[in-house]
C-alpha cells in the first residue's frame, strides 16, 4: 500500500475537484507503472492554517507541500529510484510544480510482511492471488479464494 500524505498550506488543494484530480493521478501512476491494484493507494491531505506551516524557522509566503510517502506493498531496488522519483515528479507537475508551488517528498519502505489489510496479508506481487485482488479491487480472503479455486467466482 503506498500511503501519500500530502501536508499543504491550506490555501491550495481547498475545493475537492483538484484533490480528487491529484489523488487518481497519483493512484494512476500505481496502478499503471507498478501494476497495484487501485485499493491499494490512499492518499491523505492535511491542511495546515497560517501559522501552523514553518519552512527554515518561518512562515513561507508562497504555498507549500510536503509529501510522505509510504511504500508498503512493493519495495525497489536502487537502480531503480532515479526512474521512479522521475515518474513522481511528472505527476506531480501539472497539480503542484505548474502552479508555482514549493514542494518536497520522500519515501519510506517497510518489509510487505510487517503490513496487513483487513487483518489479511496481502498476496506476493504479480503472484495469482494478486491478479484476483487485482481483478475484484479489494480484499479477497482466503476463503474465498477456496470458492475461486473450485469455480465458484459467482458468489463473490
Amino acid at each position: 500500500m503506498p500511503l501519500w500524505t500530502i501536508y499543504h498550506s491550506d490555501s491550495i488543494l481547498r475545493d475537492e475537484i483538484s484533490k480528487k484530480a491529484l489523488a487518481k493521478a497519483i493512484t494512476d501512476l500505481h496502478v499503471n507503472e507498478i501494476g497495484l491494484p487501485a485499493f491499494y493507494v490512499v492518499v491523505a491531505f492535511i491542511p495546515f492554517p497560517p501559522g501552523s506551516l514553518f519552512v527554515g524557522g518561518e512562515e513561507k509566503e508562497k504555498p507549500f507541500l510536503r509529501i510522505s510517502i509510504y511504500q508498503i506493498a512493493r519495495t525497489m531496488e536502487e537502480n531503480f529510484y532515479t526512474p521512479w522519483t522521475s515518474m513522481i515528479d511528472k505527476t506531480l507537475e501539472p497539480h503542484i510544480a505548474a502552479k508555482g508551488y514549493d514542494w518536497e517528498y520522500h519515501i519510506d519502505e517497510s518489509p510487505l510482511k510487517l503490513w496487513k489489510v483487513n487483518g489479511v496479508y496481502a498476496p506476493d506481487f504479480e503472484s495469482p492471488e494478486m491478479e484476483i485482488w487485482k481483478k475484484y479491487n479489494r480484499v479477497i480472503y482466503p476463503e474465498e479464494l477456496k470458492h475461486l479455486a473450485a469455480g465458484a467466482e459467482n458468489r463473490l
